[in-house]
């Protein structure tokens, strides 16, 4: 995998290395990680509860980014975790925000804070599903916001949830959102990732 961005790809090097793609257009964030990749039975798992009302995935999908989470990140030590928001119509028809599920899951389980308030998406933005990178960058450029500061100021290290990462770019304008407003770091924790191209 890449180190950055978490990506799988096929490499001679042998071991894991800096993925061309993120050599060339660096991302903001610290660190990505997935606990699945979105392909098969998992695509269909994840469009269930985001678009299926399944609510109830989020559990068993917390319980498998718990155990990635103590893959990847050893005696990481976040301040708080983000998910990332939905945009007030979008939540008003779906109900509720899986990215939010998953965040309180397994905040619950690893004892870590979670601030659905803190990182609100001022507009709403077209759906990303048939956008290429460029297009899905520019459609959520500045759509994200920090609300508030909440006591004792901004939390310094962030793990931001979502449940699905394609090209980064809405993981992407969020960590910009977050850092520009005071956060030191952010790390991307998603249950799925699209494959490479």
């Amino acid at each position: 995998i890449c180190e950055y961005c978490g990506q799988v790809f096929a490499a001679r090097a042998g071991d894991d290395h800096i993925c061309e793609s993120c050599i060339r257009v660096p991302y903001h964030f610290q660190t990505a990680r997935s606990a699945l990749l979105y392909t098969g039975q998992c695509a269909s798992l994840v469009h269930a509860l985001k678009y299926g009302g399944k609510m109830q995935l989020a559990r068993p999908f917390g319980l498998i980014l718990r155990r990635s989470f103590e893959t990847f990140w050893p005696g990481a030590d976040f301040d708080l975790i983000v998910p990332v928001p939905l945009h007030a119509l979008r939540f008003f028809t779906r109900g509720y925000n899986q990215a939010d599920l998953l965040a309180r899951r397994i905040g619950h389980d690893l004892g870590l804070r979670v601030d659905a308030g803190l990182l609100r998406r001022g507009r709403r933005t077209a759906a990303q599903t048939g956008l290429d990178a460029v297009q899905r960058r520019r459609n959520v450029r500045g759509a994200f916001r920090v609300a508030r500061r909440g006591q004792g100021g901004l939390p310094q290290h962030v793990a931001l949830v979502d449940d699905v990462m394609t090209t980064g770019a809405t993981l992407e304008a969020c960590t910009r959102a977050l850092l520009r407003a005071g956060v030191r770091s952010v790390s991307l924790w998603v249950a799925a990732r699209a494959p490479p191209p």
